[in-house]
């Protein structure tokens, strides 16, 4: 009896806080956004606010309208300055007194100048409608008493970077006046539109190339770009790339195979050449799922590897990748291609007849998973 071994043969490839707010009683082409912020610069809606006091200020709700404590102890102003500036905004107020008790009154300063206040407010039905002087401030009817009077959105419809309200103490005891401050953003109109593609499950080596985002619309200032990136709950904070195309490949420096990577188009302000993520219209299509996979590998062993001659020899596979895999093996019985359906297996290997003793190769030559094939 002749004996013939063979060794056992693997084969392994690896590659590669804003509140948004819409007047009652306003209408027009308007993103509606309130200011929050006591102090400091904020980007609110359209614009960058910086808010600054003077006097007696402080912060307090009343009918609804807040932040903004105008006077409760003395003389005070908050100064709204915006960049850029803004067209058209809307002022609620509560709790302005006008009794035996205190006389207060709210003036207005547009761009650094007095501002007459022409057109009232809407009696929001919370307490006695304020009443509009012949100098153009605002003041309780007589008798007002302690409630303070109220109205909803006195109108200013200028172009303004700087707005300053102010509540001056006139007479007896101050208590304050609460504002709430509402701008009008020009409506977003930036729209990065729709990737028609399905989820997209690729190699380690190959390049995802989707078709380009379709009912887009851009402003004169706007760009259009695609974003890969890594967490849908975190967009713009995992942007791994980024191209003027929808093609991307894979980074193994950065990336990892198995895992879940989206694409989306994006649309805003051009910054240099780049989409301005602070662009407060800021848009982003649908998100498209990509995933690259890993080369599948084989692994051949044989409990025994020594077989007589004649007889055939029982080879044990065990794979890496995702199921099925084909595989093509080479050895002194010719090639032969197999399938499996699970990420173990085996195969047989009749010498033919003749063969001589001795070791002989088995060797795969080609194997392919559900997504991927090992040249």
């Amino acid at each position: 009896m002749n004996d013939m071994t063979f060794p056992s043969q693997q084969i392994g490839v690896f590659i590669l806080l804003v509140v948004s707010v819409k007047p009652s009683n306003i209408w027009g082409q308007c993103d509606y956004v309130q200011i929050m912020h006591l102090s400091g610069t904020v980007t609110v809606g359209c614009t960058e606010v910086t808010v600054t006091s003077n006097g007696s200020v402080g912060t307090n709700s009343y009918c609804g309208y807040a932040p903004y404590l105008i006077g409760p102890t003395a003389t005070g102003s908050y100064t709204f300055s915006f960049s850029p500036a803004v067209s058209e905004v809307w002022i609620s107020l509560g709790g302005i007194n006008n009794n035996t008790a205190g006389l207060e009154e709210l003036s207005f300063e547009v761009n650094g100048s007095f501002y007459p206040i022409v057109n009232p407010g809407m009696d929001d039905g919370c307490r006695p409608p304020a009443t509009i002087t012949a100098q153009g401030t605002i003041r309780a009817n007589p008798g007002a008493g302690n409630a303070g009077a109220s109205w909803q959105d006195v109108l200013i419809s200028e172009t303004m970077s700087t707005l300053k309200i102010e509540n001056i103490w006139l007479t007896n005891h101050p208590n304050g006046t609460v504002v709430q401050v509402v701008i009008c953003c020009p409506p977003c109109v930036t729209d990065a539109g729709q990737i028609t593609s399905a989820e997209q499950d690729l190699c380690m080596g190959d390049t995802v190339s989707l078709p380009f985002a379709t009912d887009t619309f851009l402003d004169n200032n706007d760009l259009l770009q695609y974003i890969l990136f890594s967490d849908l709950n975190d967009t713009l904070g995992s942007i791994i790339a980024t191209n003027n195309s929808p093609i991307f490949s894979f980074n193994p420096a950065t990336m990892q195979t198995g895992v879940d990577y989206y694409v989306a188009a994006i649309a805003g302000n051009d910054l240099n050449g780049n989409v301005d993520v602070n662009d407060p219209c800021l848009d982003l299509s649908n998100v498209i799922t990509v995933t690259w996979h890993p080369l599948p590998t084989a692994t051949f062993s044989v409990g025994n590897p020594d077989v007589c001659m004649g007889r055939c020899q029982i080879i044990d596979v065990a794979f890496t990748g995702t199921p099925p895999f084909t595989l093509t093996v080479t050895s002194p019985a010719g090639t032969t291609t197999t399938t499996f359906q699970n990420n173990a297996g085996t195969f047989e290997i009749c010498p033919p007849p003749g063969t001589p003793p001795g070791s002989f190769m088995v060797q795969a030559t080609a194997l392919t998973d559900m997504y991927c094939t090992c040249p």
